[in-house]
């Protein structure tokens, strides 16, 4: 910013608090003259005032991140999401606490001395009473998502700054925390930053619904939407309810639909006081399966779609029944990693599978790495729990850790551990790493292909020497390590790029195997009627998909694999009536794919004259080679346009892009 334009800032703010210049009042939005205001008024801020945001020591940065440590560790993941959509854009993200206090921050690391400059940094205070005008501290006080852009930041030193925020609420409407995007430049409009503050204001809710299922883990949770479809997703607008069905609780969505009139204080109110619906009928709807049913509210019987998520307590003593209740009611229970599916199971009858745990259970215990390759959702996580169960180490511990998922500023910390007072915002007992935890048993690196290049060379240390040293630590500790990693990525061309260690590598694949993708897997059918079952808590065969339901499900592409098709079938059980599944219960992706013409002779038609097909035709069934020759000639049709191409087979371009792929179809600019 230029002498001349923090002039014209620091005139401008006198003026507009000032009321001295109506044209300079009038181009203020309402609530940042109001913060301007306050600011002057009751914080005595100077605007030219050029001291850099105040930074916690380290000491006091302890002591705030220890008194959140339950909401930092619920709200992280969320705010690694958001930072994930808007870092291209050159935004970092913050999380605050209701101190205002910046307890976690992502940025780029290229910037760290520009961030740090600029305040936007761990242990920054961005109090309204310090810093004037800003969109964490104007938030907190305000109460709302609020974007502060440029020039409407009090304090000249921040006026080249665009920052949106929002507040994260406890169950009973507190403050728990904000969640903040900033960038250090921008375009000039505010409305440039509209999109931004839907990203922040759509984080917190999902911060504050992951909060409160937290808080009520072991109480009922009602969960409510106007929409049937969405009922199944949504996690907004919550009540939680005790074993009597009295109203615990309710989340900030739940308090603005249902909190006017005669029930604007919903808390202590019986259930049956506000919906028509009895509670001894919600427990025993939730006890039969996930159900999306339709509820009415007393007041003026307007309708909303309800699911129940039962307590997390199974013990039955953990739940308060009614004494009017003559029907003992247990929890519906869960899948969990403690019943993990055997090898056996998860290969079903595919050909495939069957000879890929053949291979699995001859190197079971001969300490060998195992390395599992294949698309996202093909259950990578549950054969790694599988083949730890089916070993010696099954009463060992089975620790999994997503490489992928974890900030790289906090990863090193999370495999390897630290000791007390390692680094700022260290836990005052240190924290024994995911290594150290999984000593005897087995160690799960999900995503290896996304670990940092900075830590593999420690990771190959600790593979070679079977002992680790914590941060801070000068003594090494001793493990005996069993490691299982999965990846979608293929390693061995990241090792030939540079962005993976080939000695690495070569140490983690002791023996690898790809897991095939649920389209391509010959027993289809059979899975689906097993995750059905699963998802139903039922026996095999217990629900019944009708032939055409059942037909839409085996010719669907499955993107998203097994990780979609239990999305699908739980949308499904949901959307039906009984027991029995029919096409109409399926959500619309499934239920109205096309069925072009195109691809209906792919069982019938003999492969034609086509591209020189490779050595693995021979393992393909005539049924791929037909598929190939289709999308061979509808390419050269379209002149190896995909999209085009796509269009006219009925399939998604990225499904298009997996099958030239899979069947080595090369375009001629590339041969």
């Amino acid at each position: 910013m230029t002498l001349l334009n923090k002039k014209h800032h620091i005139e401008k703010v006198y003026s507009a608090v000032a009321q001295t210049n109506c044209a300079m009042t009038d181009s203020v939005d309402a609530p940042v003259l109001c913060s301007w205001q306050r600011s002057m008024n009751q914080h005595g801020i100077d605007p030219a005032d050029a001291a850099q945001v105040r930074i916690l020591t380290e000491r006091e940065f302890k002591e705030q991140a220890e008194a959140a440590e339950d909401f930092l560790r619920i709200a992280r993941p969320g705010v690694r999401d958001l930072f994930h959509q808007v870092s291209a854009h050159g935004y970092c993200a913050l999380l605050c606490d209701h101190n205002v206090t910046t307890l976690d921050w992502l940025g780029d690391d290229q910037q760290v001395r520009e961030w740090k400059k600029a305040g936007l940094y761990l242990g920054s205070i961005w109090a309204e009473e310090e810093e004037g005008t800003c969109a964490v501290g104007t938030c907190l006080v305000e109460k709302r998502p609020i974007t502060i852009h440029k020039g409407e930041h009090y304090r000249v030193i921040n006026a080249e700054l665009t920052c949106s925020a929002a507040p994260i609420l406890n169950p009973f409407g507190e403050m728990l925390g904000l969640v903040d995007i900033s960038a250090l430049h921008s375009p000039a409009s505010k409305d440039s930053q509209y999109f931004a503050l839907q990203l922040v204001k759509q984080t917190a809710r999902l911060i504050e619904a992951a909060y409160f299922y937290h808080q009520f883990e072991d109480q009922w949770v009602l969960c409510i939407c106007n929409n049937r479809e969405m009922a199944v997703v949504n996690r907004t607008c919550l009540l939680a309810l005790g074993g009597d069905g009295i109203v615990l609780a309710a989340d900030q969505t739940a308090r603005q639909q249902f909190g006017g009139g005669i029930y604007k204080t919903m808390i202590g109110r019986d259930i049956e006081d506000i919906f028509d619906i009895k509670f001894d009928q919600l427990i025993d709807l939730a006890g039969k399966s996930e159900m999306v049913w339709p509820i009415r509210t007393i007041t003026n019987g307007a309708y909303y779609f309800a699911t129940l998520r039962s307590p997390q307590a199974i013990a039955l003593k953990s739940i308060q029944i009614r004494p009017s209740q003559k029907t003992k009611v247990t929890p519906p229970k869960e899948l969990s990693a403690a019943e993990p599916l055997s090898l056996d199971l998860l290969a079903g009858a595919d050909h495939r599978l069957k000879e890929i745990v053949t291979r699995i259970k001859r190197v079971l215990d001969k300490n060998i790495p195992i390395l599992l390759n294949g698309e996202t959702g093909t259950g990578k996580e549950v054969f790694a729990r599988a083949i730890h169960n089916a070993s010696s180490r099954a009463n060992k511990p089975f620790v999994a850790i997503n490489c992928a998922s974890i900030p790289e500023s906090l990863i090193e910390s999370e495999l390897f551990g630290y000791k007390p007072g390692a680094f700022t915002g260290a836990l005052n007992k240190g924290m024994q790493g995911k290594i150290v935890q999984s000593n005897g048993g087995t160690l799960f690196l999900d995503e290896i292909g996304d670990m940092p290049t900075s830590l593999q060379p420690r990771l190959l240390r600790v593979l070679a020497e079977k002992e680790i040293t914590p941060l801070g630590s000068t003594s090494p500790v001793p493990v005996h390590l069993n490691v299982i990693c999965a990846t979608h990525r293929n390693i061995q061309d990241m090792v030939i790029e540079g962005s993976f260690r080939e000695d690495l590598f070569y140490r983690l694949k002791g023996i690898s195997f790809v897991l095939p993708p649920l389209r391509q897997r010959t027993d289809l059918a059979q899975l689906i009627q097993m995750a059905l079952a699963i998802e139903a808590k039922t026996e095999i065969g217990a629900i019944s998909i009708d032939k055409e339901a059942l037909n839409l499900l085996t010719r669907y592409d499955w993107p998203g694999n097994i990780r979609q098709l239990r999305n699908v079938l739980r949308y499904a059980l949901a959307m039906s009536d009984g027991d029995r599944i029919t096409s109409t219960n399926l959500p619309e992706e499934v239920a109205n794919q096309e069925r072009p013409a195109l691809l209906s002779h792919i069982e019938t038609s003999a492969p034609k004259k086509m591209q020189p097909v490779p050595q693995r035709e021979q393992s393909w069934s005539p049924m791929e080679q037909a598929e190939r020759t289709i999308i061979l000639e509808s390419l050269k049709k379209h002149q190896w346009q995909v999209v085009k191409a796509a269009k006219e087979i009925g399939i998604g371009r990225s499904t298009l892009y997996r099958k030239i792929e899979k069947y080595d179809i090369v375009p001629p600019n590339k041969r």
